[in-house]
């Protein structure tokens, strides 16, 4: 790839596909293709998977803000287990930590579930920009512009306060227009009306199919989703919304981490393929770790502290670098210092978050 090239998100073709860091219609290199993929176990039961297509088909909710607009979102994930048992959403108790935050908007629902937000406004109209830094180094990227960028009141973390005070994950996929102008049952929907992750989306049918991550947890394949980052960076990287008003979740006990290795093994045939420098060259997407999760319990929550680890010299050196599918053999090679973070020190928090709802184990 020449890096020299601003991708953008009117660029269409596998090279702009490839080249998101949490983000890939096509099967990883890590995968074997050699047998059906399958969904093992499904976290996100409102959604429908297609894994030969590579998204998940969620309810579209049409809801306003209280000034008027309408608000186009998706629901992942609520603080309720019995809200969450009701409406097939993945429970987050965790997310209860977050409803007295500055960012998490407040609303209120109707009997029939419809949703008025008091605040909190995306900006699709963005060119997403992505430009790769110069090699071998691709990450960190020279310019990273999202796609789209909420206002200083946007998070995807909605207390509605008729509702004994549950907190939803409700990430906004369009906002202020017709259903006319965001009608691509068919695909190819304009990304100047609605979110970058969006592959169809049909508010006829009240469906939208959302493009699925490749990460790892617990050794295994999983599919999740990406829809908000509190910067701009990760929000390029991921095709998912800047919004910096999040940035208070990371110090309300709502979070948990999510691992990015930053210059594993390259090269788009080895299946140890793996980091952000990979996927900058457009080999495919970084394949995150989850670092804690097994199963839904009672500290999960969608938002994920970005934790970045850097294979250090020596270890390259040594040929030490291989695939990693598991949290605690990040903490181990963090401890041996093997895996550092790129500000110094062993693998920490940076101050980066994402919005990344699980959907599911595969059998790859």
């Amino acid at each position: 790839m020449k890096s020299s090239k601003p991708l953008r998100k009117c660029v269409y073709g596998p090279m702009m596909v490839l080249l998101m860091s949490f983000f890939a219609t096509e099967g990883s290199s890590a995968a074997d293709t050699s047998t059906e993929k399958k969904i093992t176990k499904l976290f996100l039961t409102s959604g429908q998977v297609d894994l030969a297509r590579e998204v998940v088909r969620l309810p579209l909710h049409r809801g306003r803000l209280s000034s008027g607009e309408t608000v186009w979102f998706v629901l992942t994930d609520v603080s309720d287990f019995a809200t969450s048992e009701k409406m097939g959403l993945t429970w987050a108790p965790s997310l209860s930590e977050a409803k007295d935050l500055a960012s998490t908007r407040v609303a209120e629902m109707d009997e029939a579930n419809n949703f008025t937000f008091k605040s909190g406004r995306v900006d699709f109209s963005p060119v997403q920009t992505l430009t790769a830094g110069e090699t071998p180094n691709f990450f960190p990227p020279r310019l990273a512009r999202a796609g789209s960028v909420g206002d200083a009141h946007y998070s995807p973390l909605v207390r509605v306060a008729n509702r004994n005070d549950i907190v939803f994950n409700a990430p906004m996929i369009a906002f202020n227009v017709g259903p006319e102008k965001i009608s691509f049952c068919g695909g190819n929907p304009d990304y100047s009306v609605v979110t970058d992750s969006v592959a169809s989306i049909c508010p006829d049918n009240g469906t939208v199919d959302l493009k699925l991550r490749f990460g790892f947890a617990d050794g295994k394949h999983l599919r999740y989703l990406s829809f908000d980052a509190n910067s701009e960076e990760s929000a390029a990287l991921e095709a998912s919304t800047f919004a910096p008003a999040e940035s208070d979740i990371l110090q309300s006990g709502a979070t948990e981490v999510i691992y990015t290795i930053v210059n594993g093994k390259t090269g788009p045939k080895d299946p140890e393929r793996q980091g952000l420098n990979s996927a900058l060259s457009g080999e495919g997407p970084s394949l995150d770790i989850l670092a804690n999760f097994k199963e839904i319990s009672a500290g999960y929550s969608p938002m994920w502290d970005v934790q970045l680890a850097e294979w250090t010299k020596e270890t390259i050196e040594k040929n030490q670098r291989k695939l990693i599918t598991d949290g605690d053999d990040i903490t181990a090679k963090s401890e041996a210092g093997l895996l550092v973070s790129p500000v110094g020190g062993p693998v920490k928090t940076i101050g980066h978050l994402v919005n990344c709802p699980v959907v599911g184990f595969t059998n790859e």
